[in-house]
């Protein structure tokens, strides 16, 4: 894994830094990371707009930089909502804007997809083409409506083709709404085990409470049968003692 210095403090957003590297080793801005990401890249994804702006004053071919997976420095600034940034990397290069990846994904889908709303509206503001569909046919305006960003759709000059289309309604019917049922079914699945487990644990605690209490009767029945027998064993000696005590009063005088 390679990782330049100036890529790094690009990264971390230290300008002044940047500046003393650039200076010395003008080239350094050009230096590729394994996934051929540019110190640009990460400038562009962090919204640290005076680094792009040295980076780009030292280098200005960067802004064509594309990473391996044909990501641009608008497409990294797109998906994480920094709209300065967007802006001032279209001024640069206003053809960004239709510069697809390898999964024919254009900033416009992936800041609709993040529900990026002043993004979107600064992509849309250029014009570019709402029927460019990526590499599951789905436009930038199906991307947010999948993803339930109602701002961003709103921003949209919808017409029906764009989103009701007889392919979008598959796609939403294959991929949006199997999704949908799915986490529902779990929530209800999750929510009978719980009941289950909770009747298991109150019929549970309600056996033992009859146990005991049956216990408890049982003992106090067979201590109160203890008892009386013997004191029903206790009551003919004392009967037998009487009688021998009334025969030796009664008996004569030799």
């Amino acid at each position: 894994m390679v990782h330049s210095s100036t890529e790094i403090i690009a990264r971390n957003g230290h300008d002044g830094v940047v500046a003393e590297l650039l200076a010395l080793s003008p080239q350094s801005s050009d230096v590729r990371d394994y996934d051929d990401r540019t110190a640009l890249h990460f400038a562009a994804r962090n919204g640290h707009d005076k680094i792009v702006a040295r980076l780009l004053a030292y280098n200005p071919a960067l802004i064509d930089a594309v990473a391996s997976d044909k990501k641009t420095a608008l497409h990294f600034a797109a998906s994480q909502g920094h709209e300065l940034t967007a802006v001032q990397l279209l001024s640069h290069s206003p053809g960004l804007l239709d510069m697809k990846t390898v999964r024919a994904h254009t900033a416009l889908h992936l800041a609709a997809s993040g529900g990026h709303v002043k993004v979107v509206a600064e992509l849309l503001a250029r014009r570019p083409s709402l029927a460019d569909e990526d590499w599951m046919g789905r436009t930038s305006v199906f991307c947010a409506v999948s993803r339930g960003h109602q701002e961003v759709v709103d921003l949209f000059p919808l017409t029906t083709d764009q989103v009701l289309s007889p392919r979008h309604f598959y796609l939403f019917f294959s991929t949006v709404l199997p999704s949908t049922l799915s986490l529902l079914l779990s929530s209800l699945l999750i929510s009978s085990h719980l009941f289950s487990l909770s009747l298991s644990l109150s019929l549970s605690l309600s056996l033992s409470h009859t146990h005991t209490h049956t216990h408890t009767l049982f003992f106090n029945k067979t201590h109160t049968h203890t008892h009386t027998t013997q004191h029903t064993q206790h009551t003919p000696h004392a009967h037998t003692h009487t009688q021998h005590n009334t025969t030796h009063k009664t008996t004569p005088a030799v």
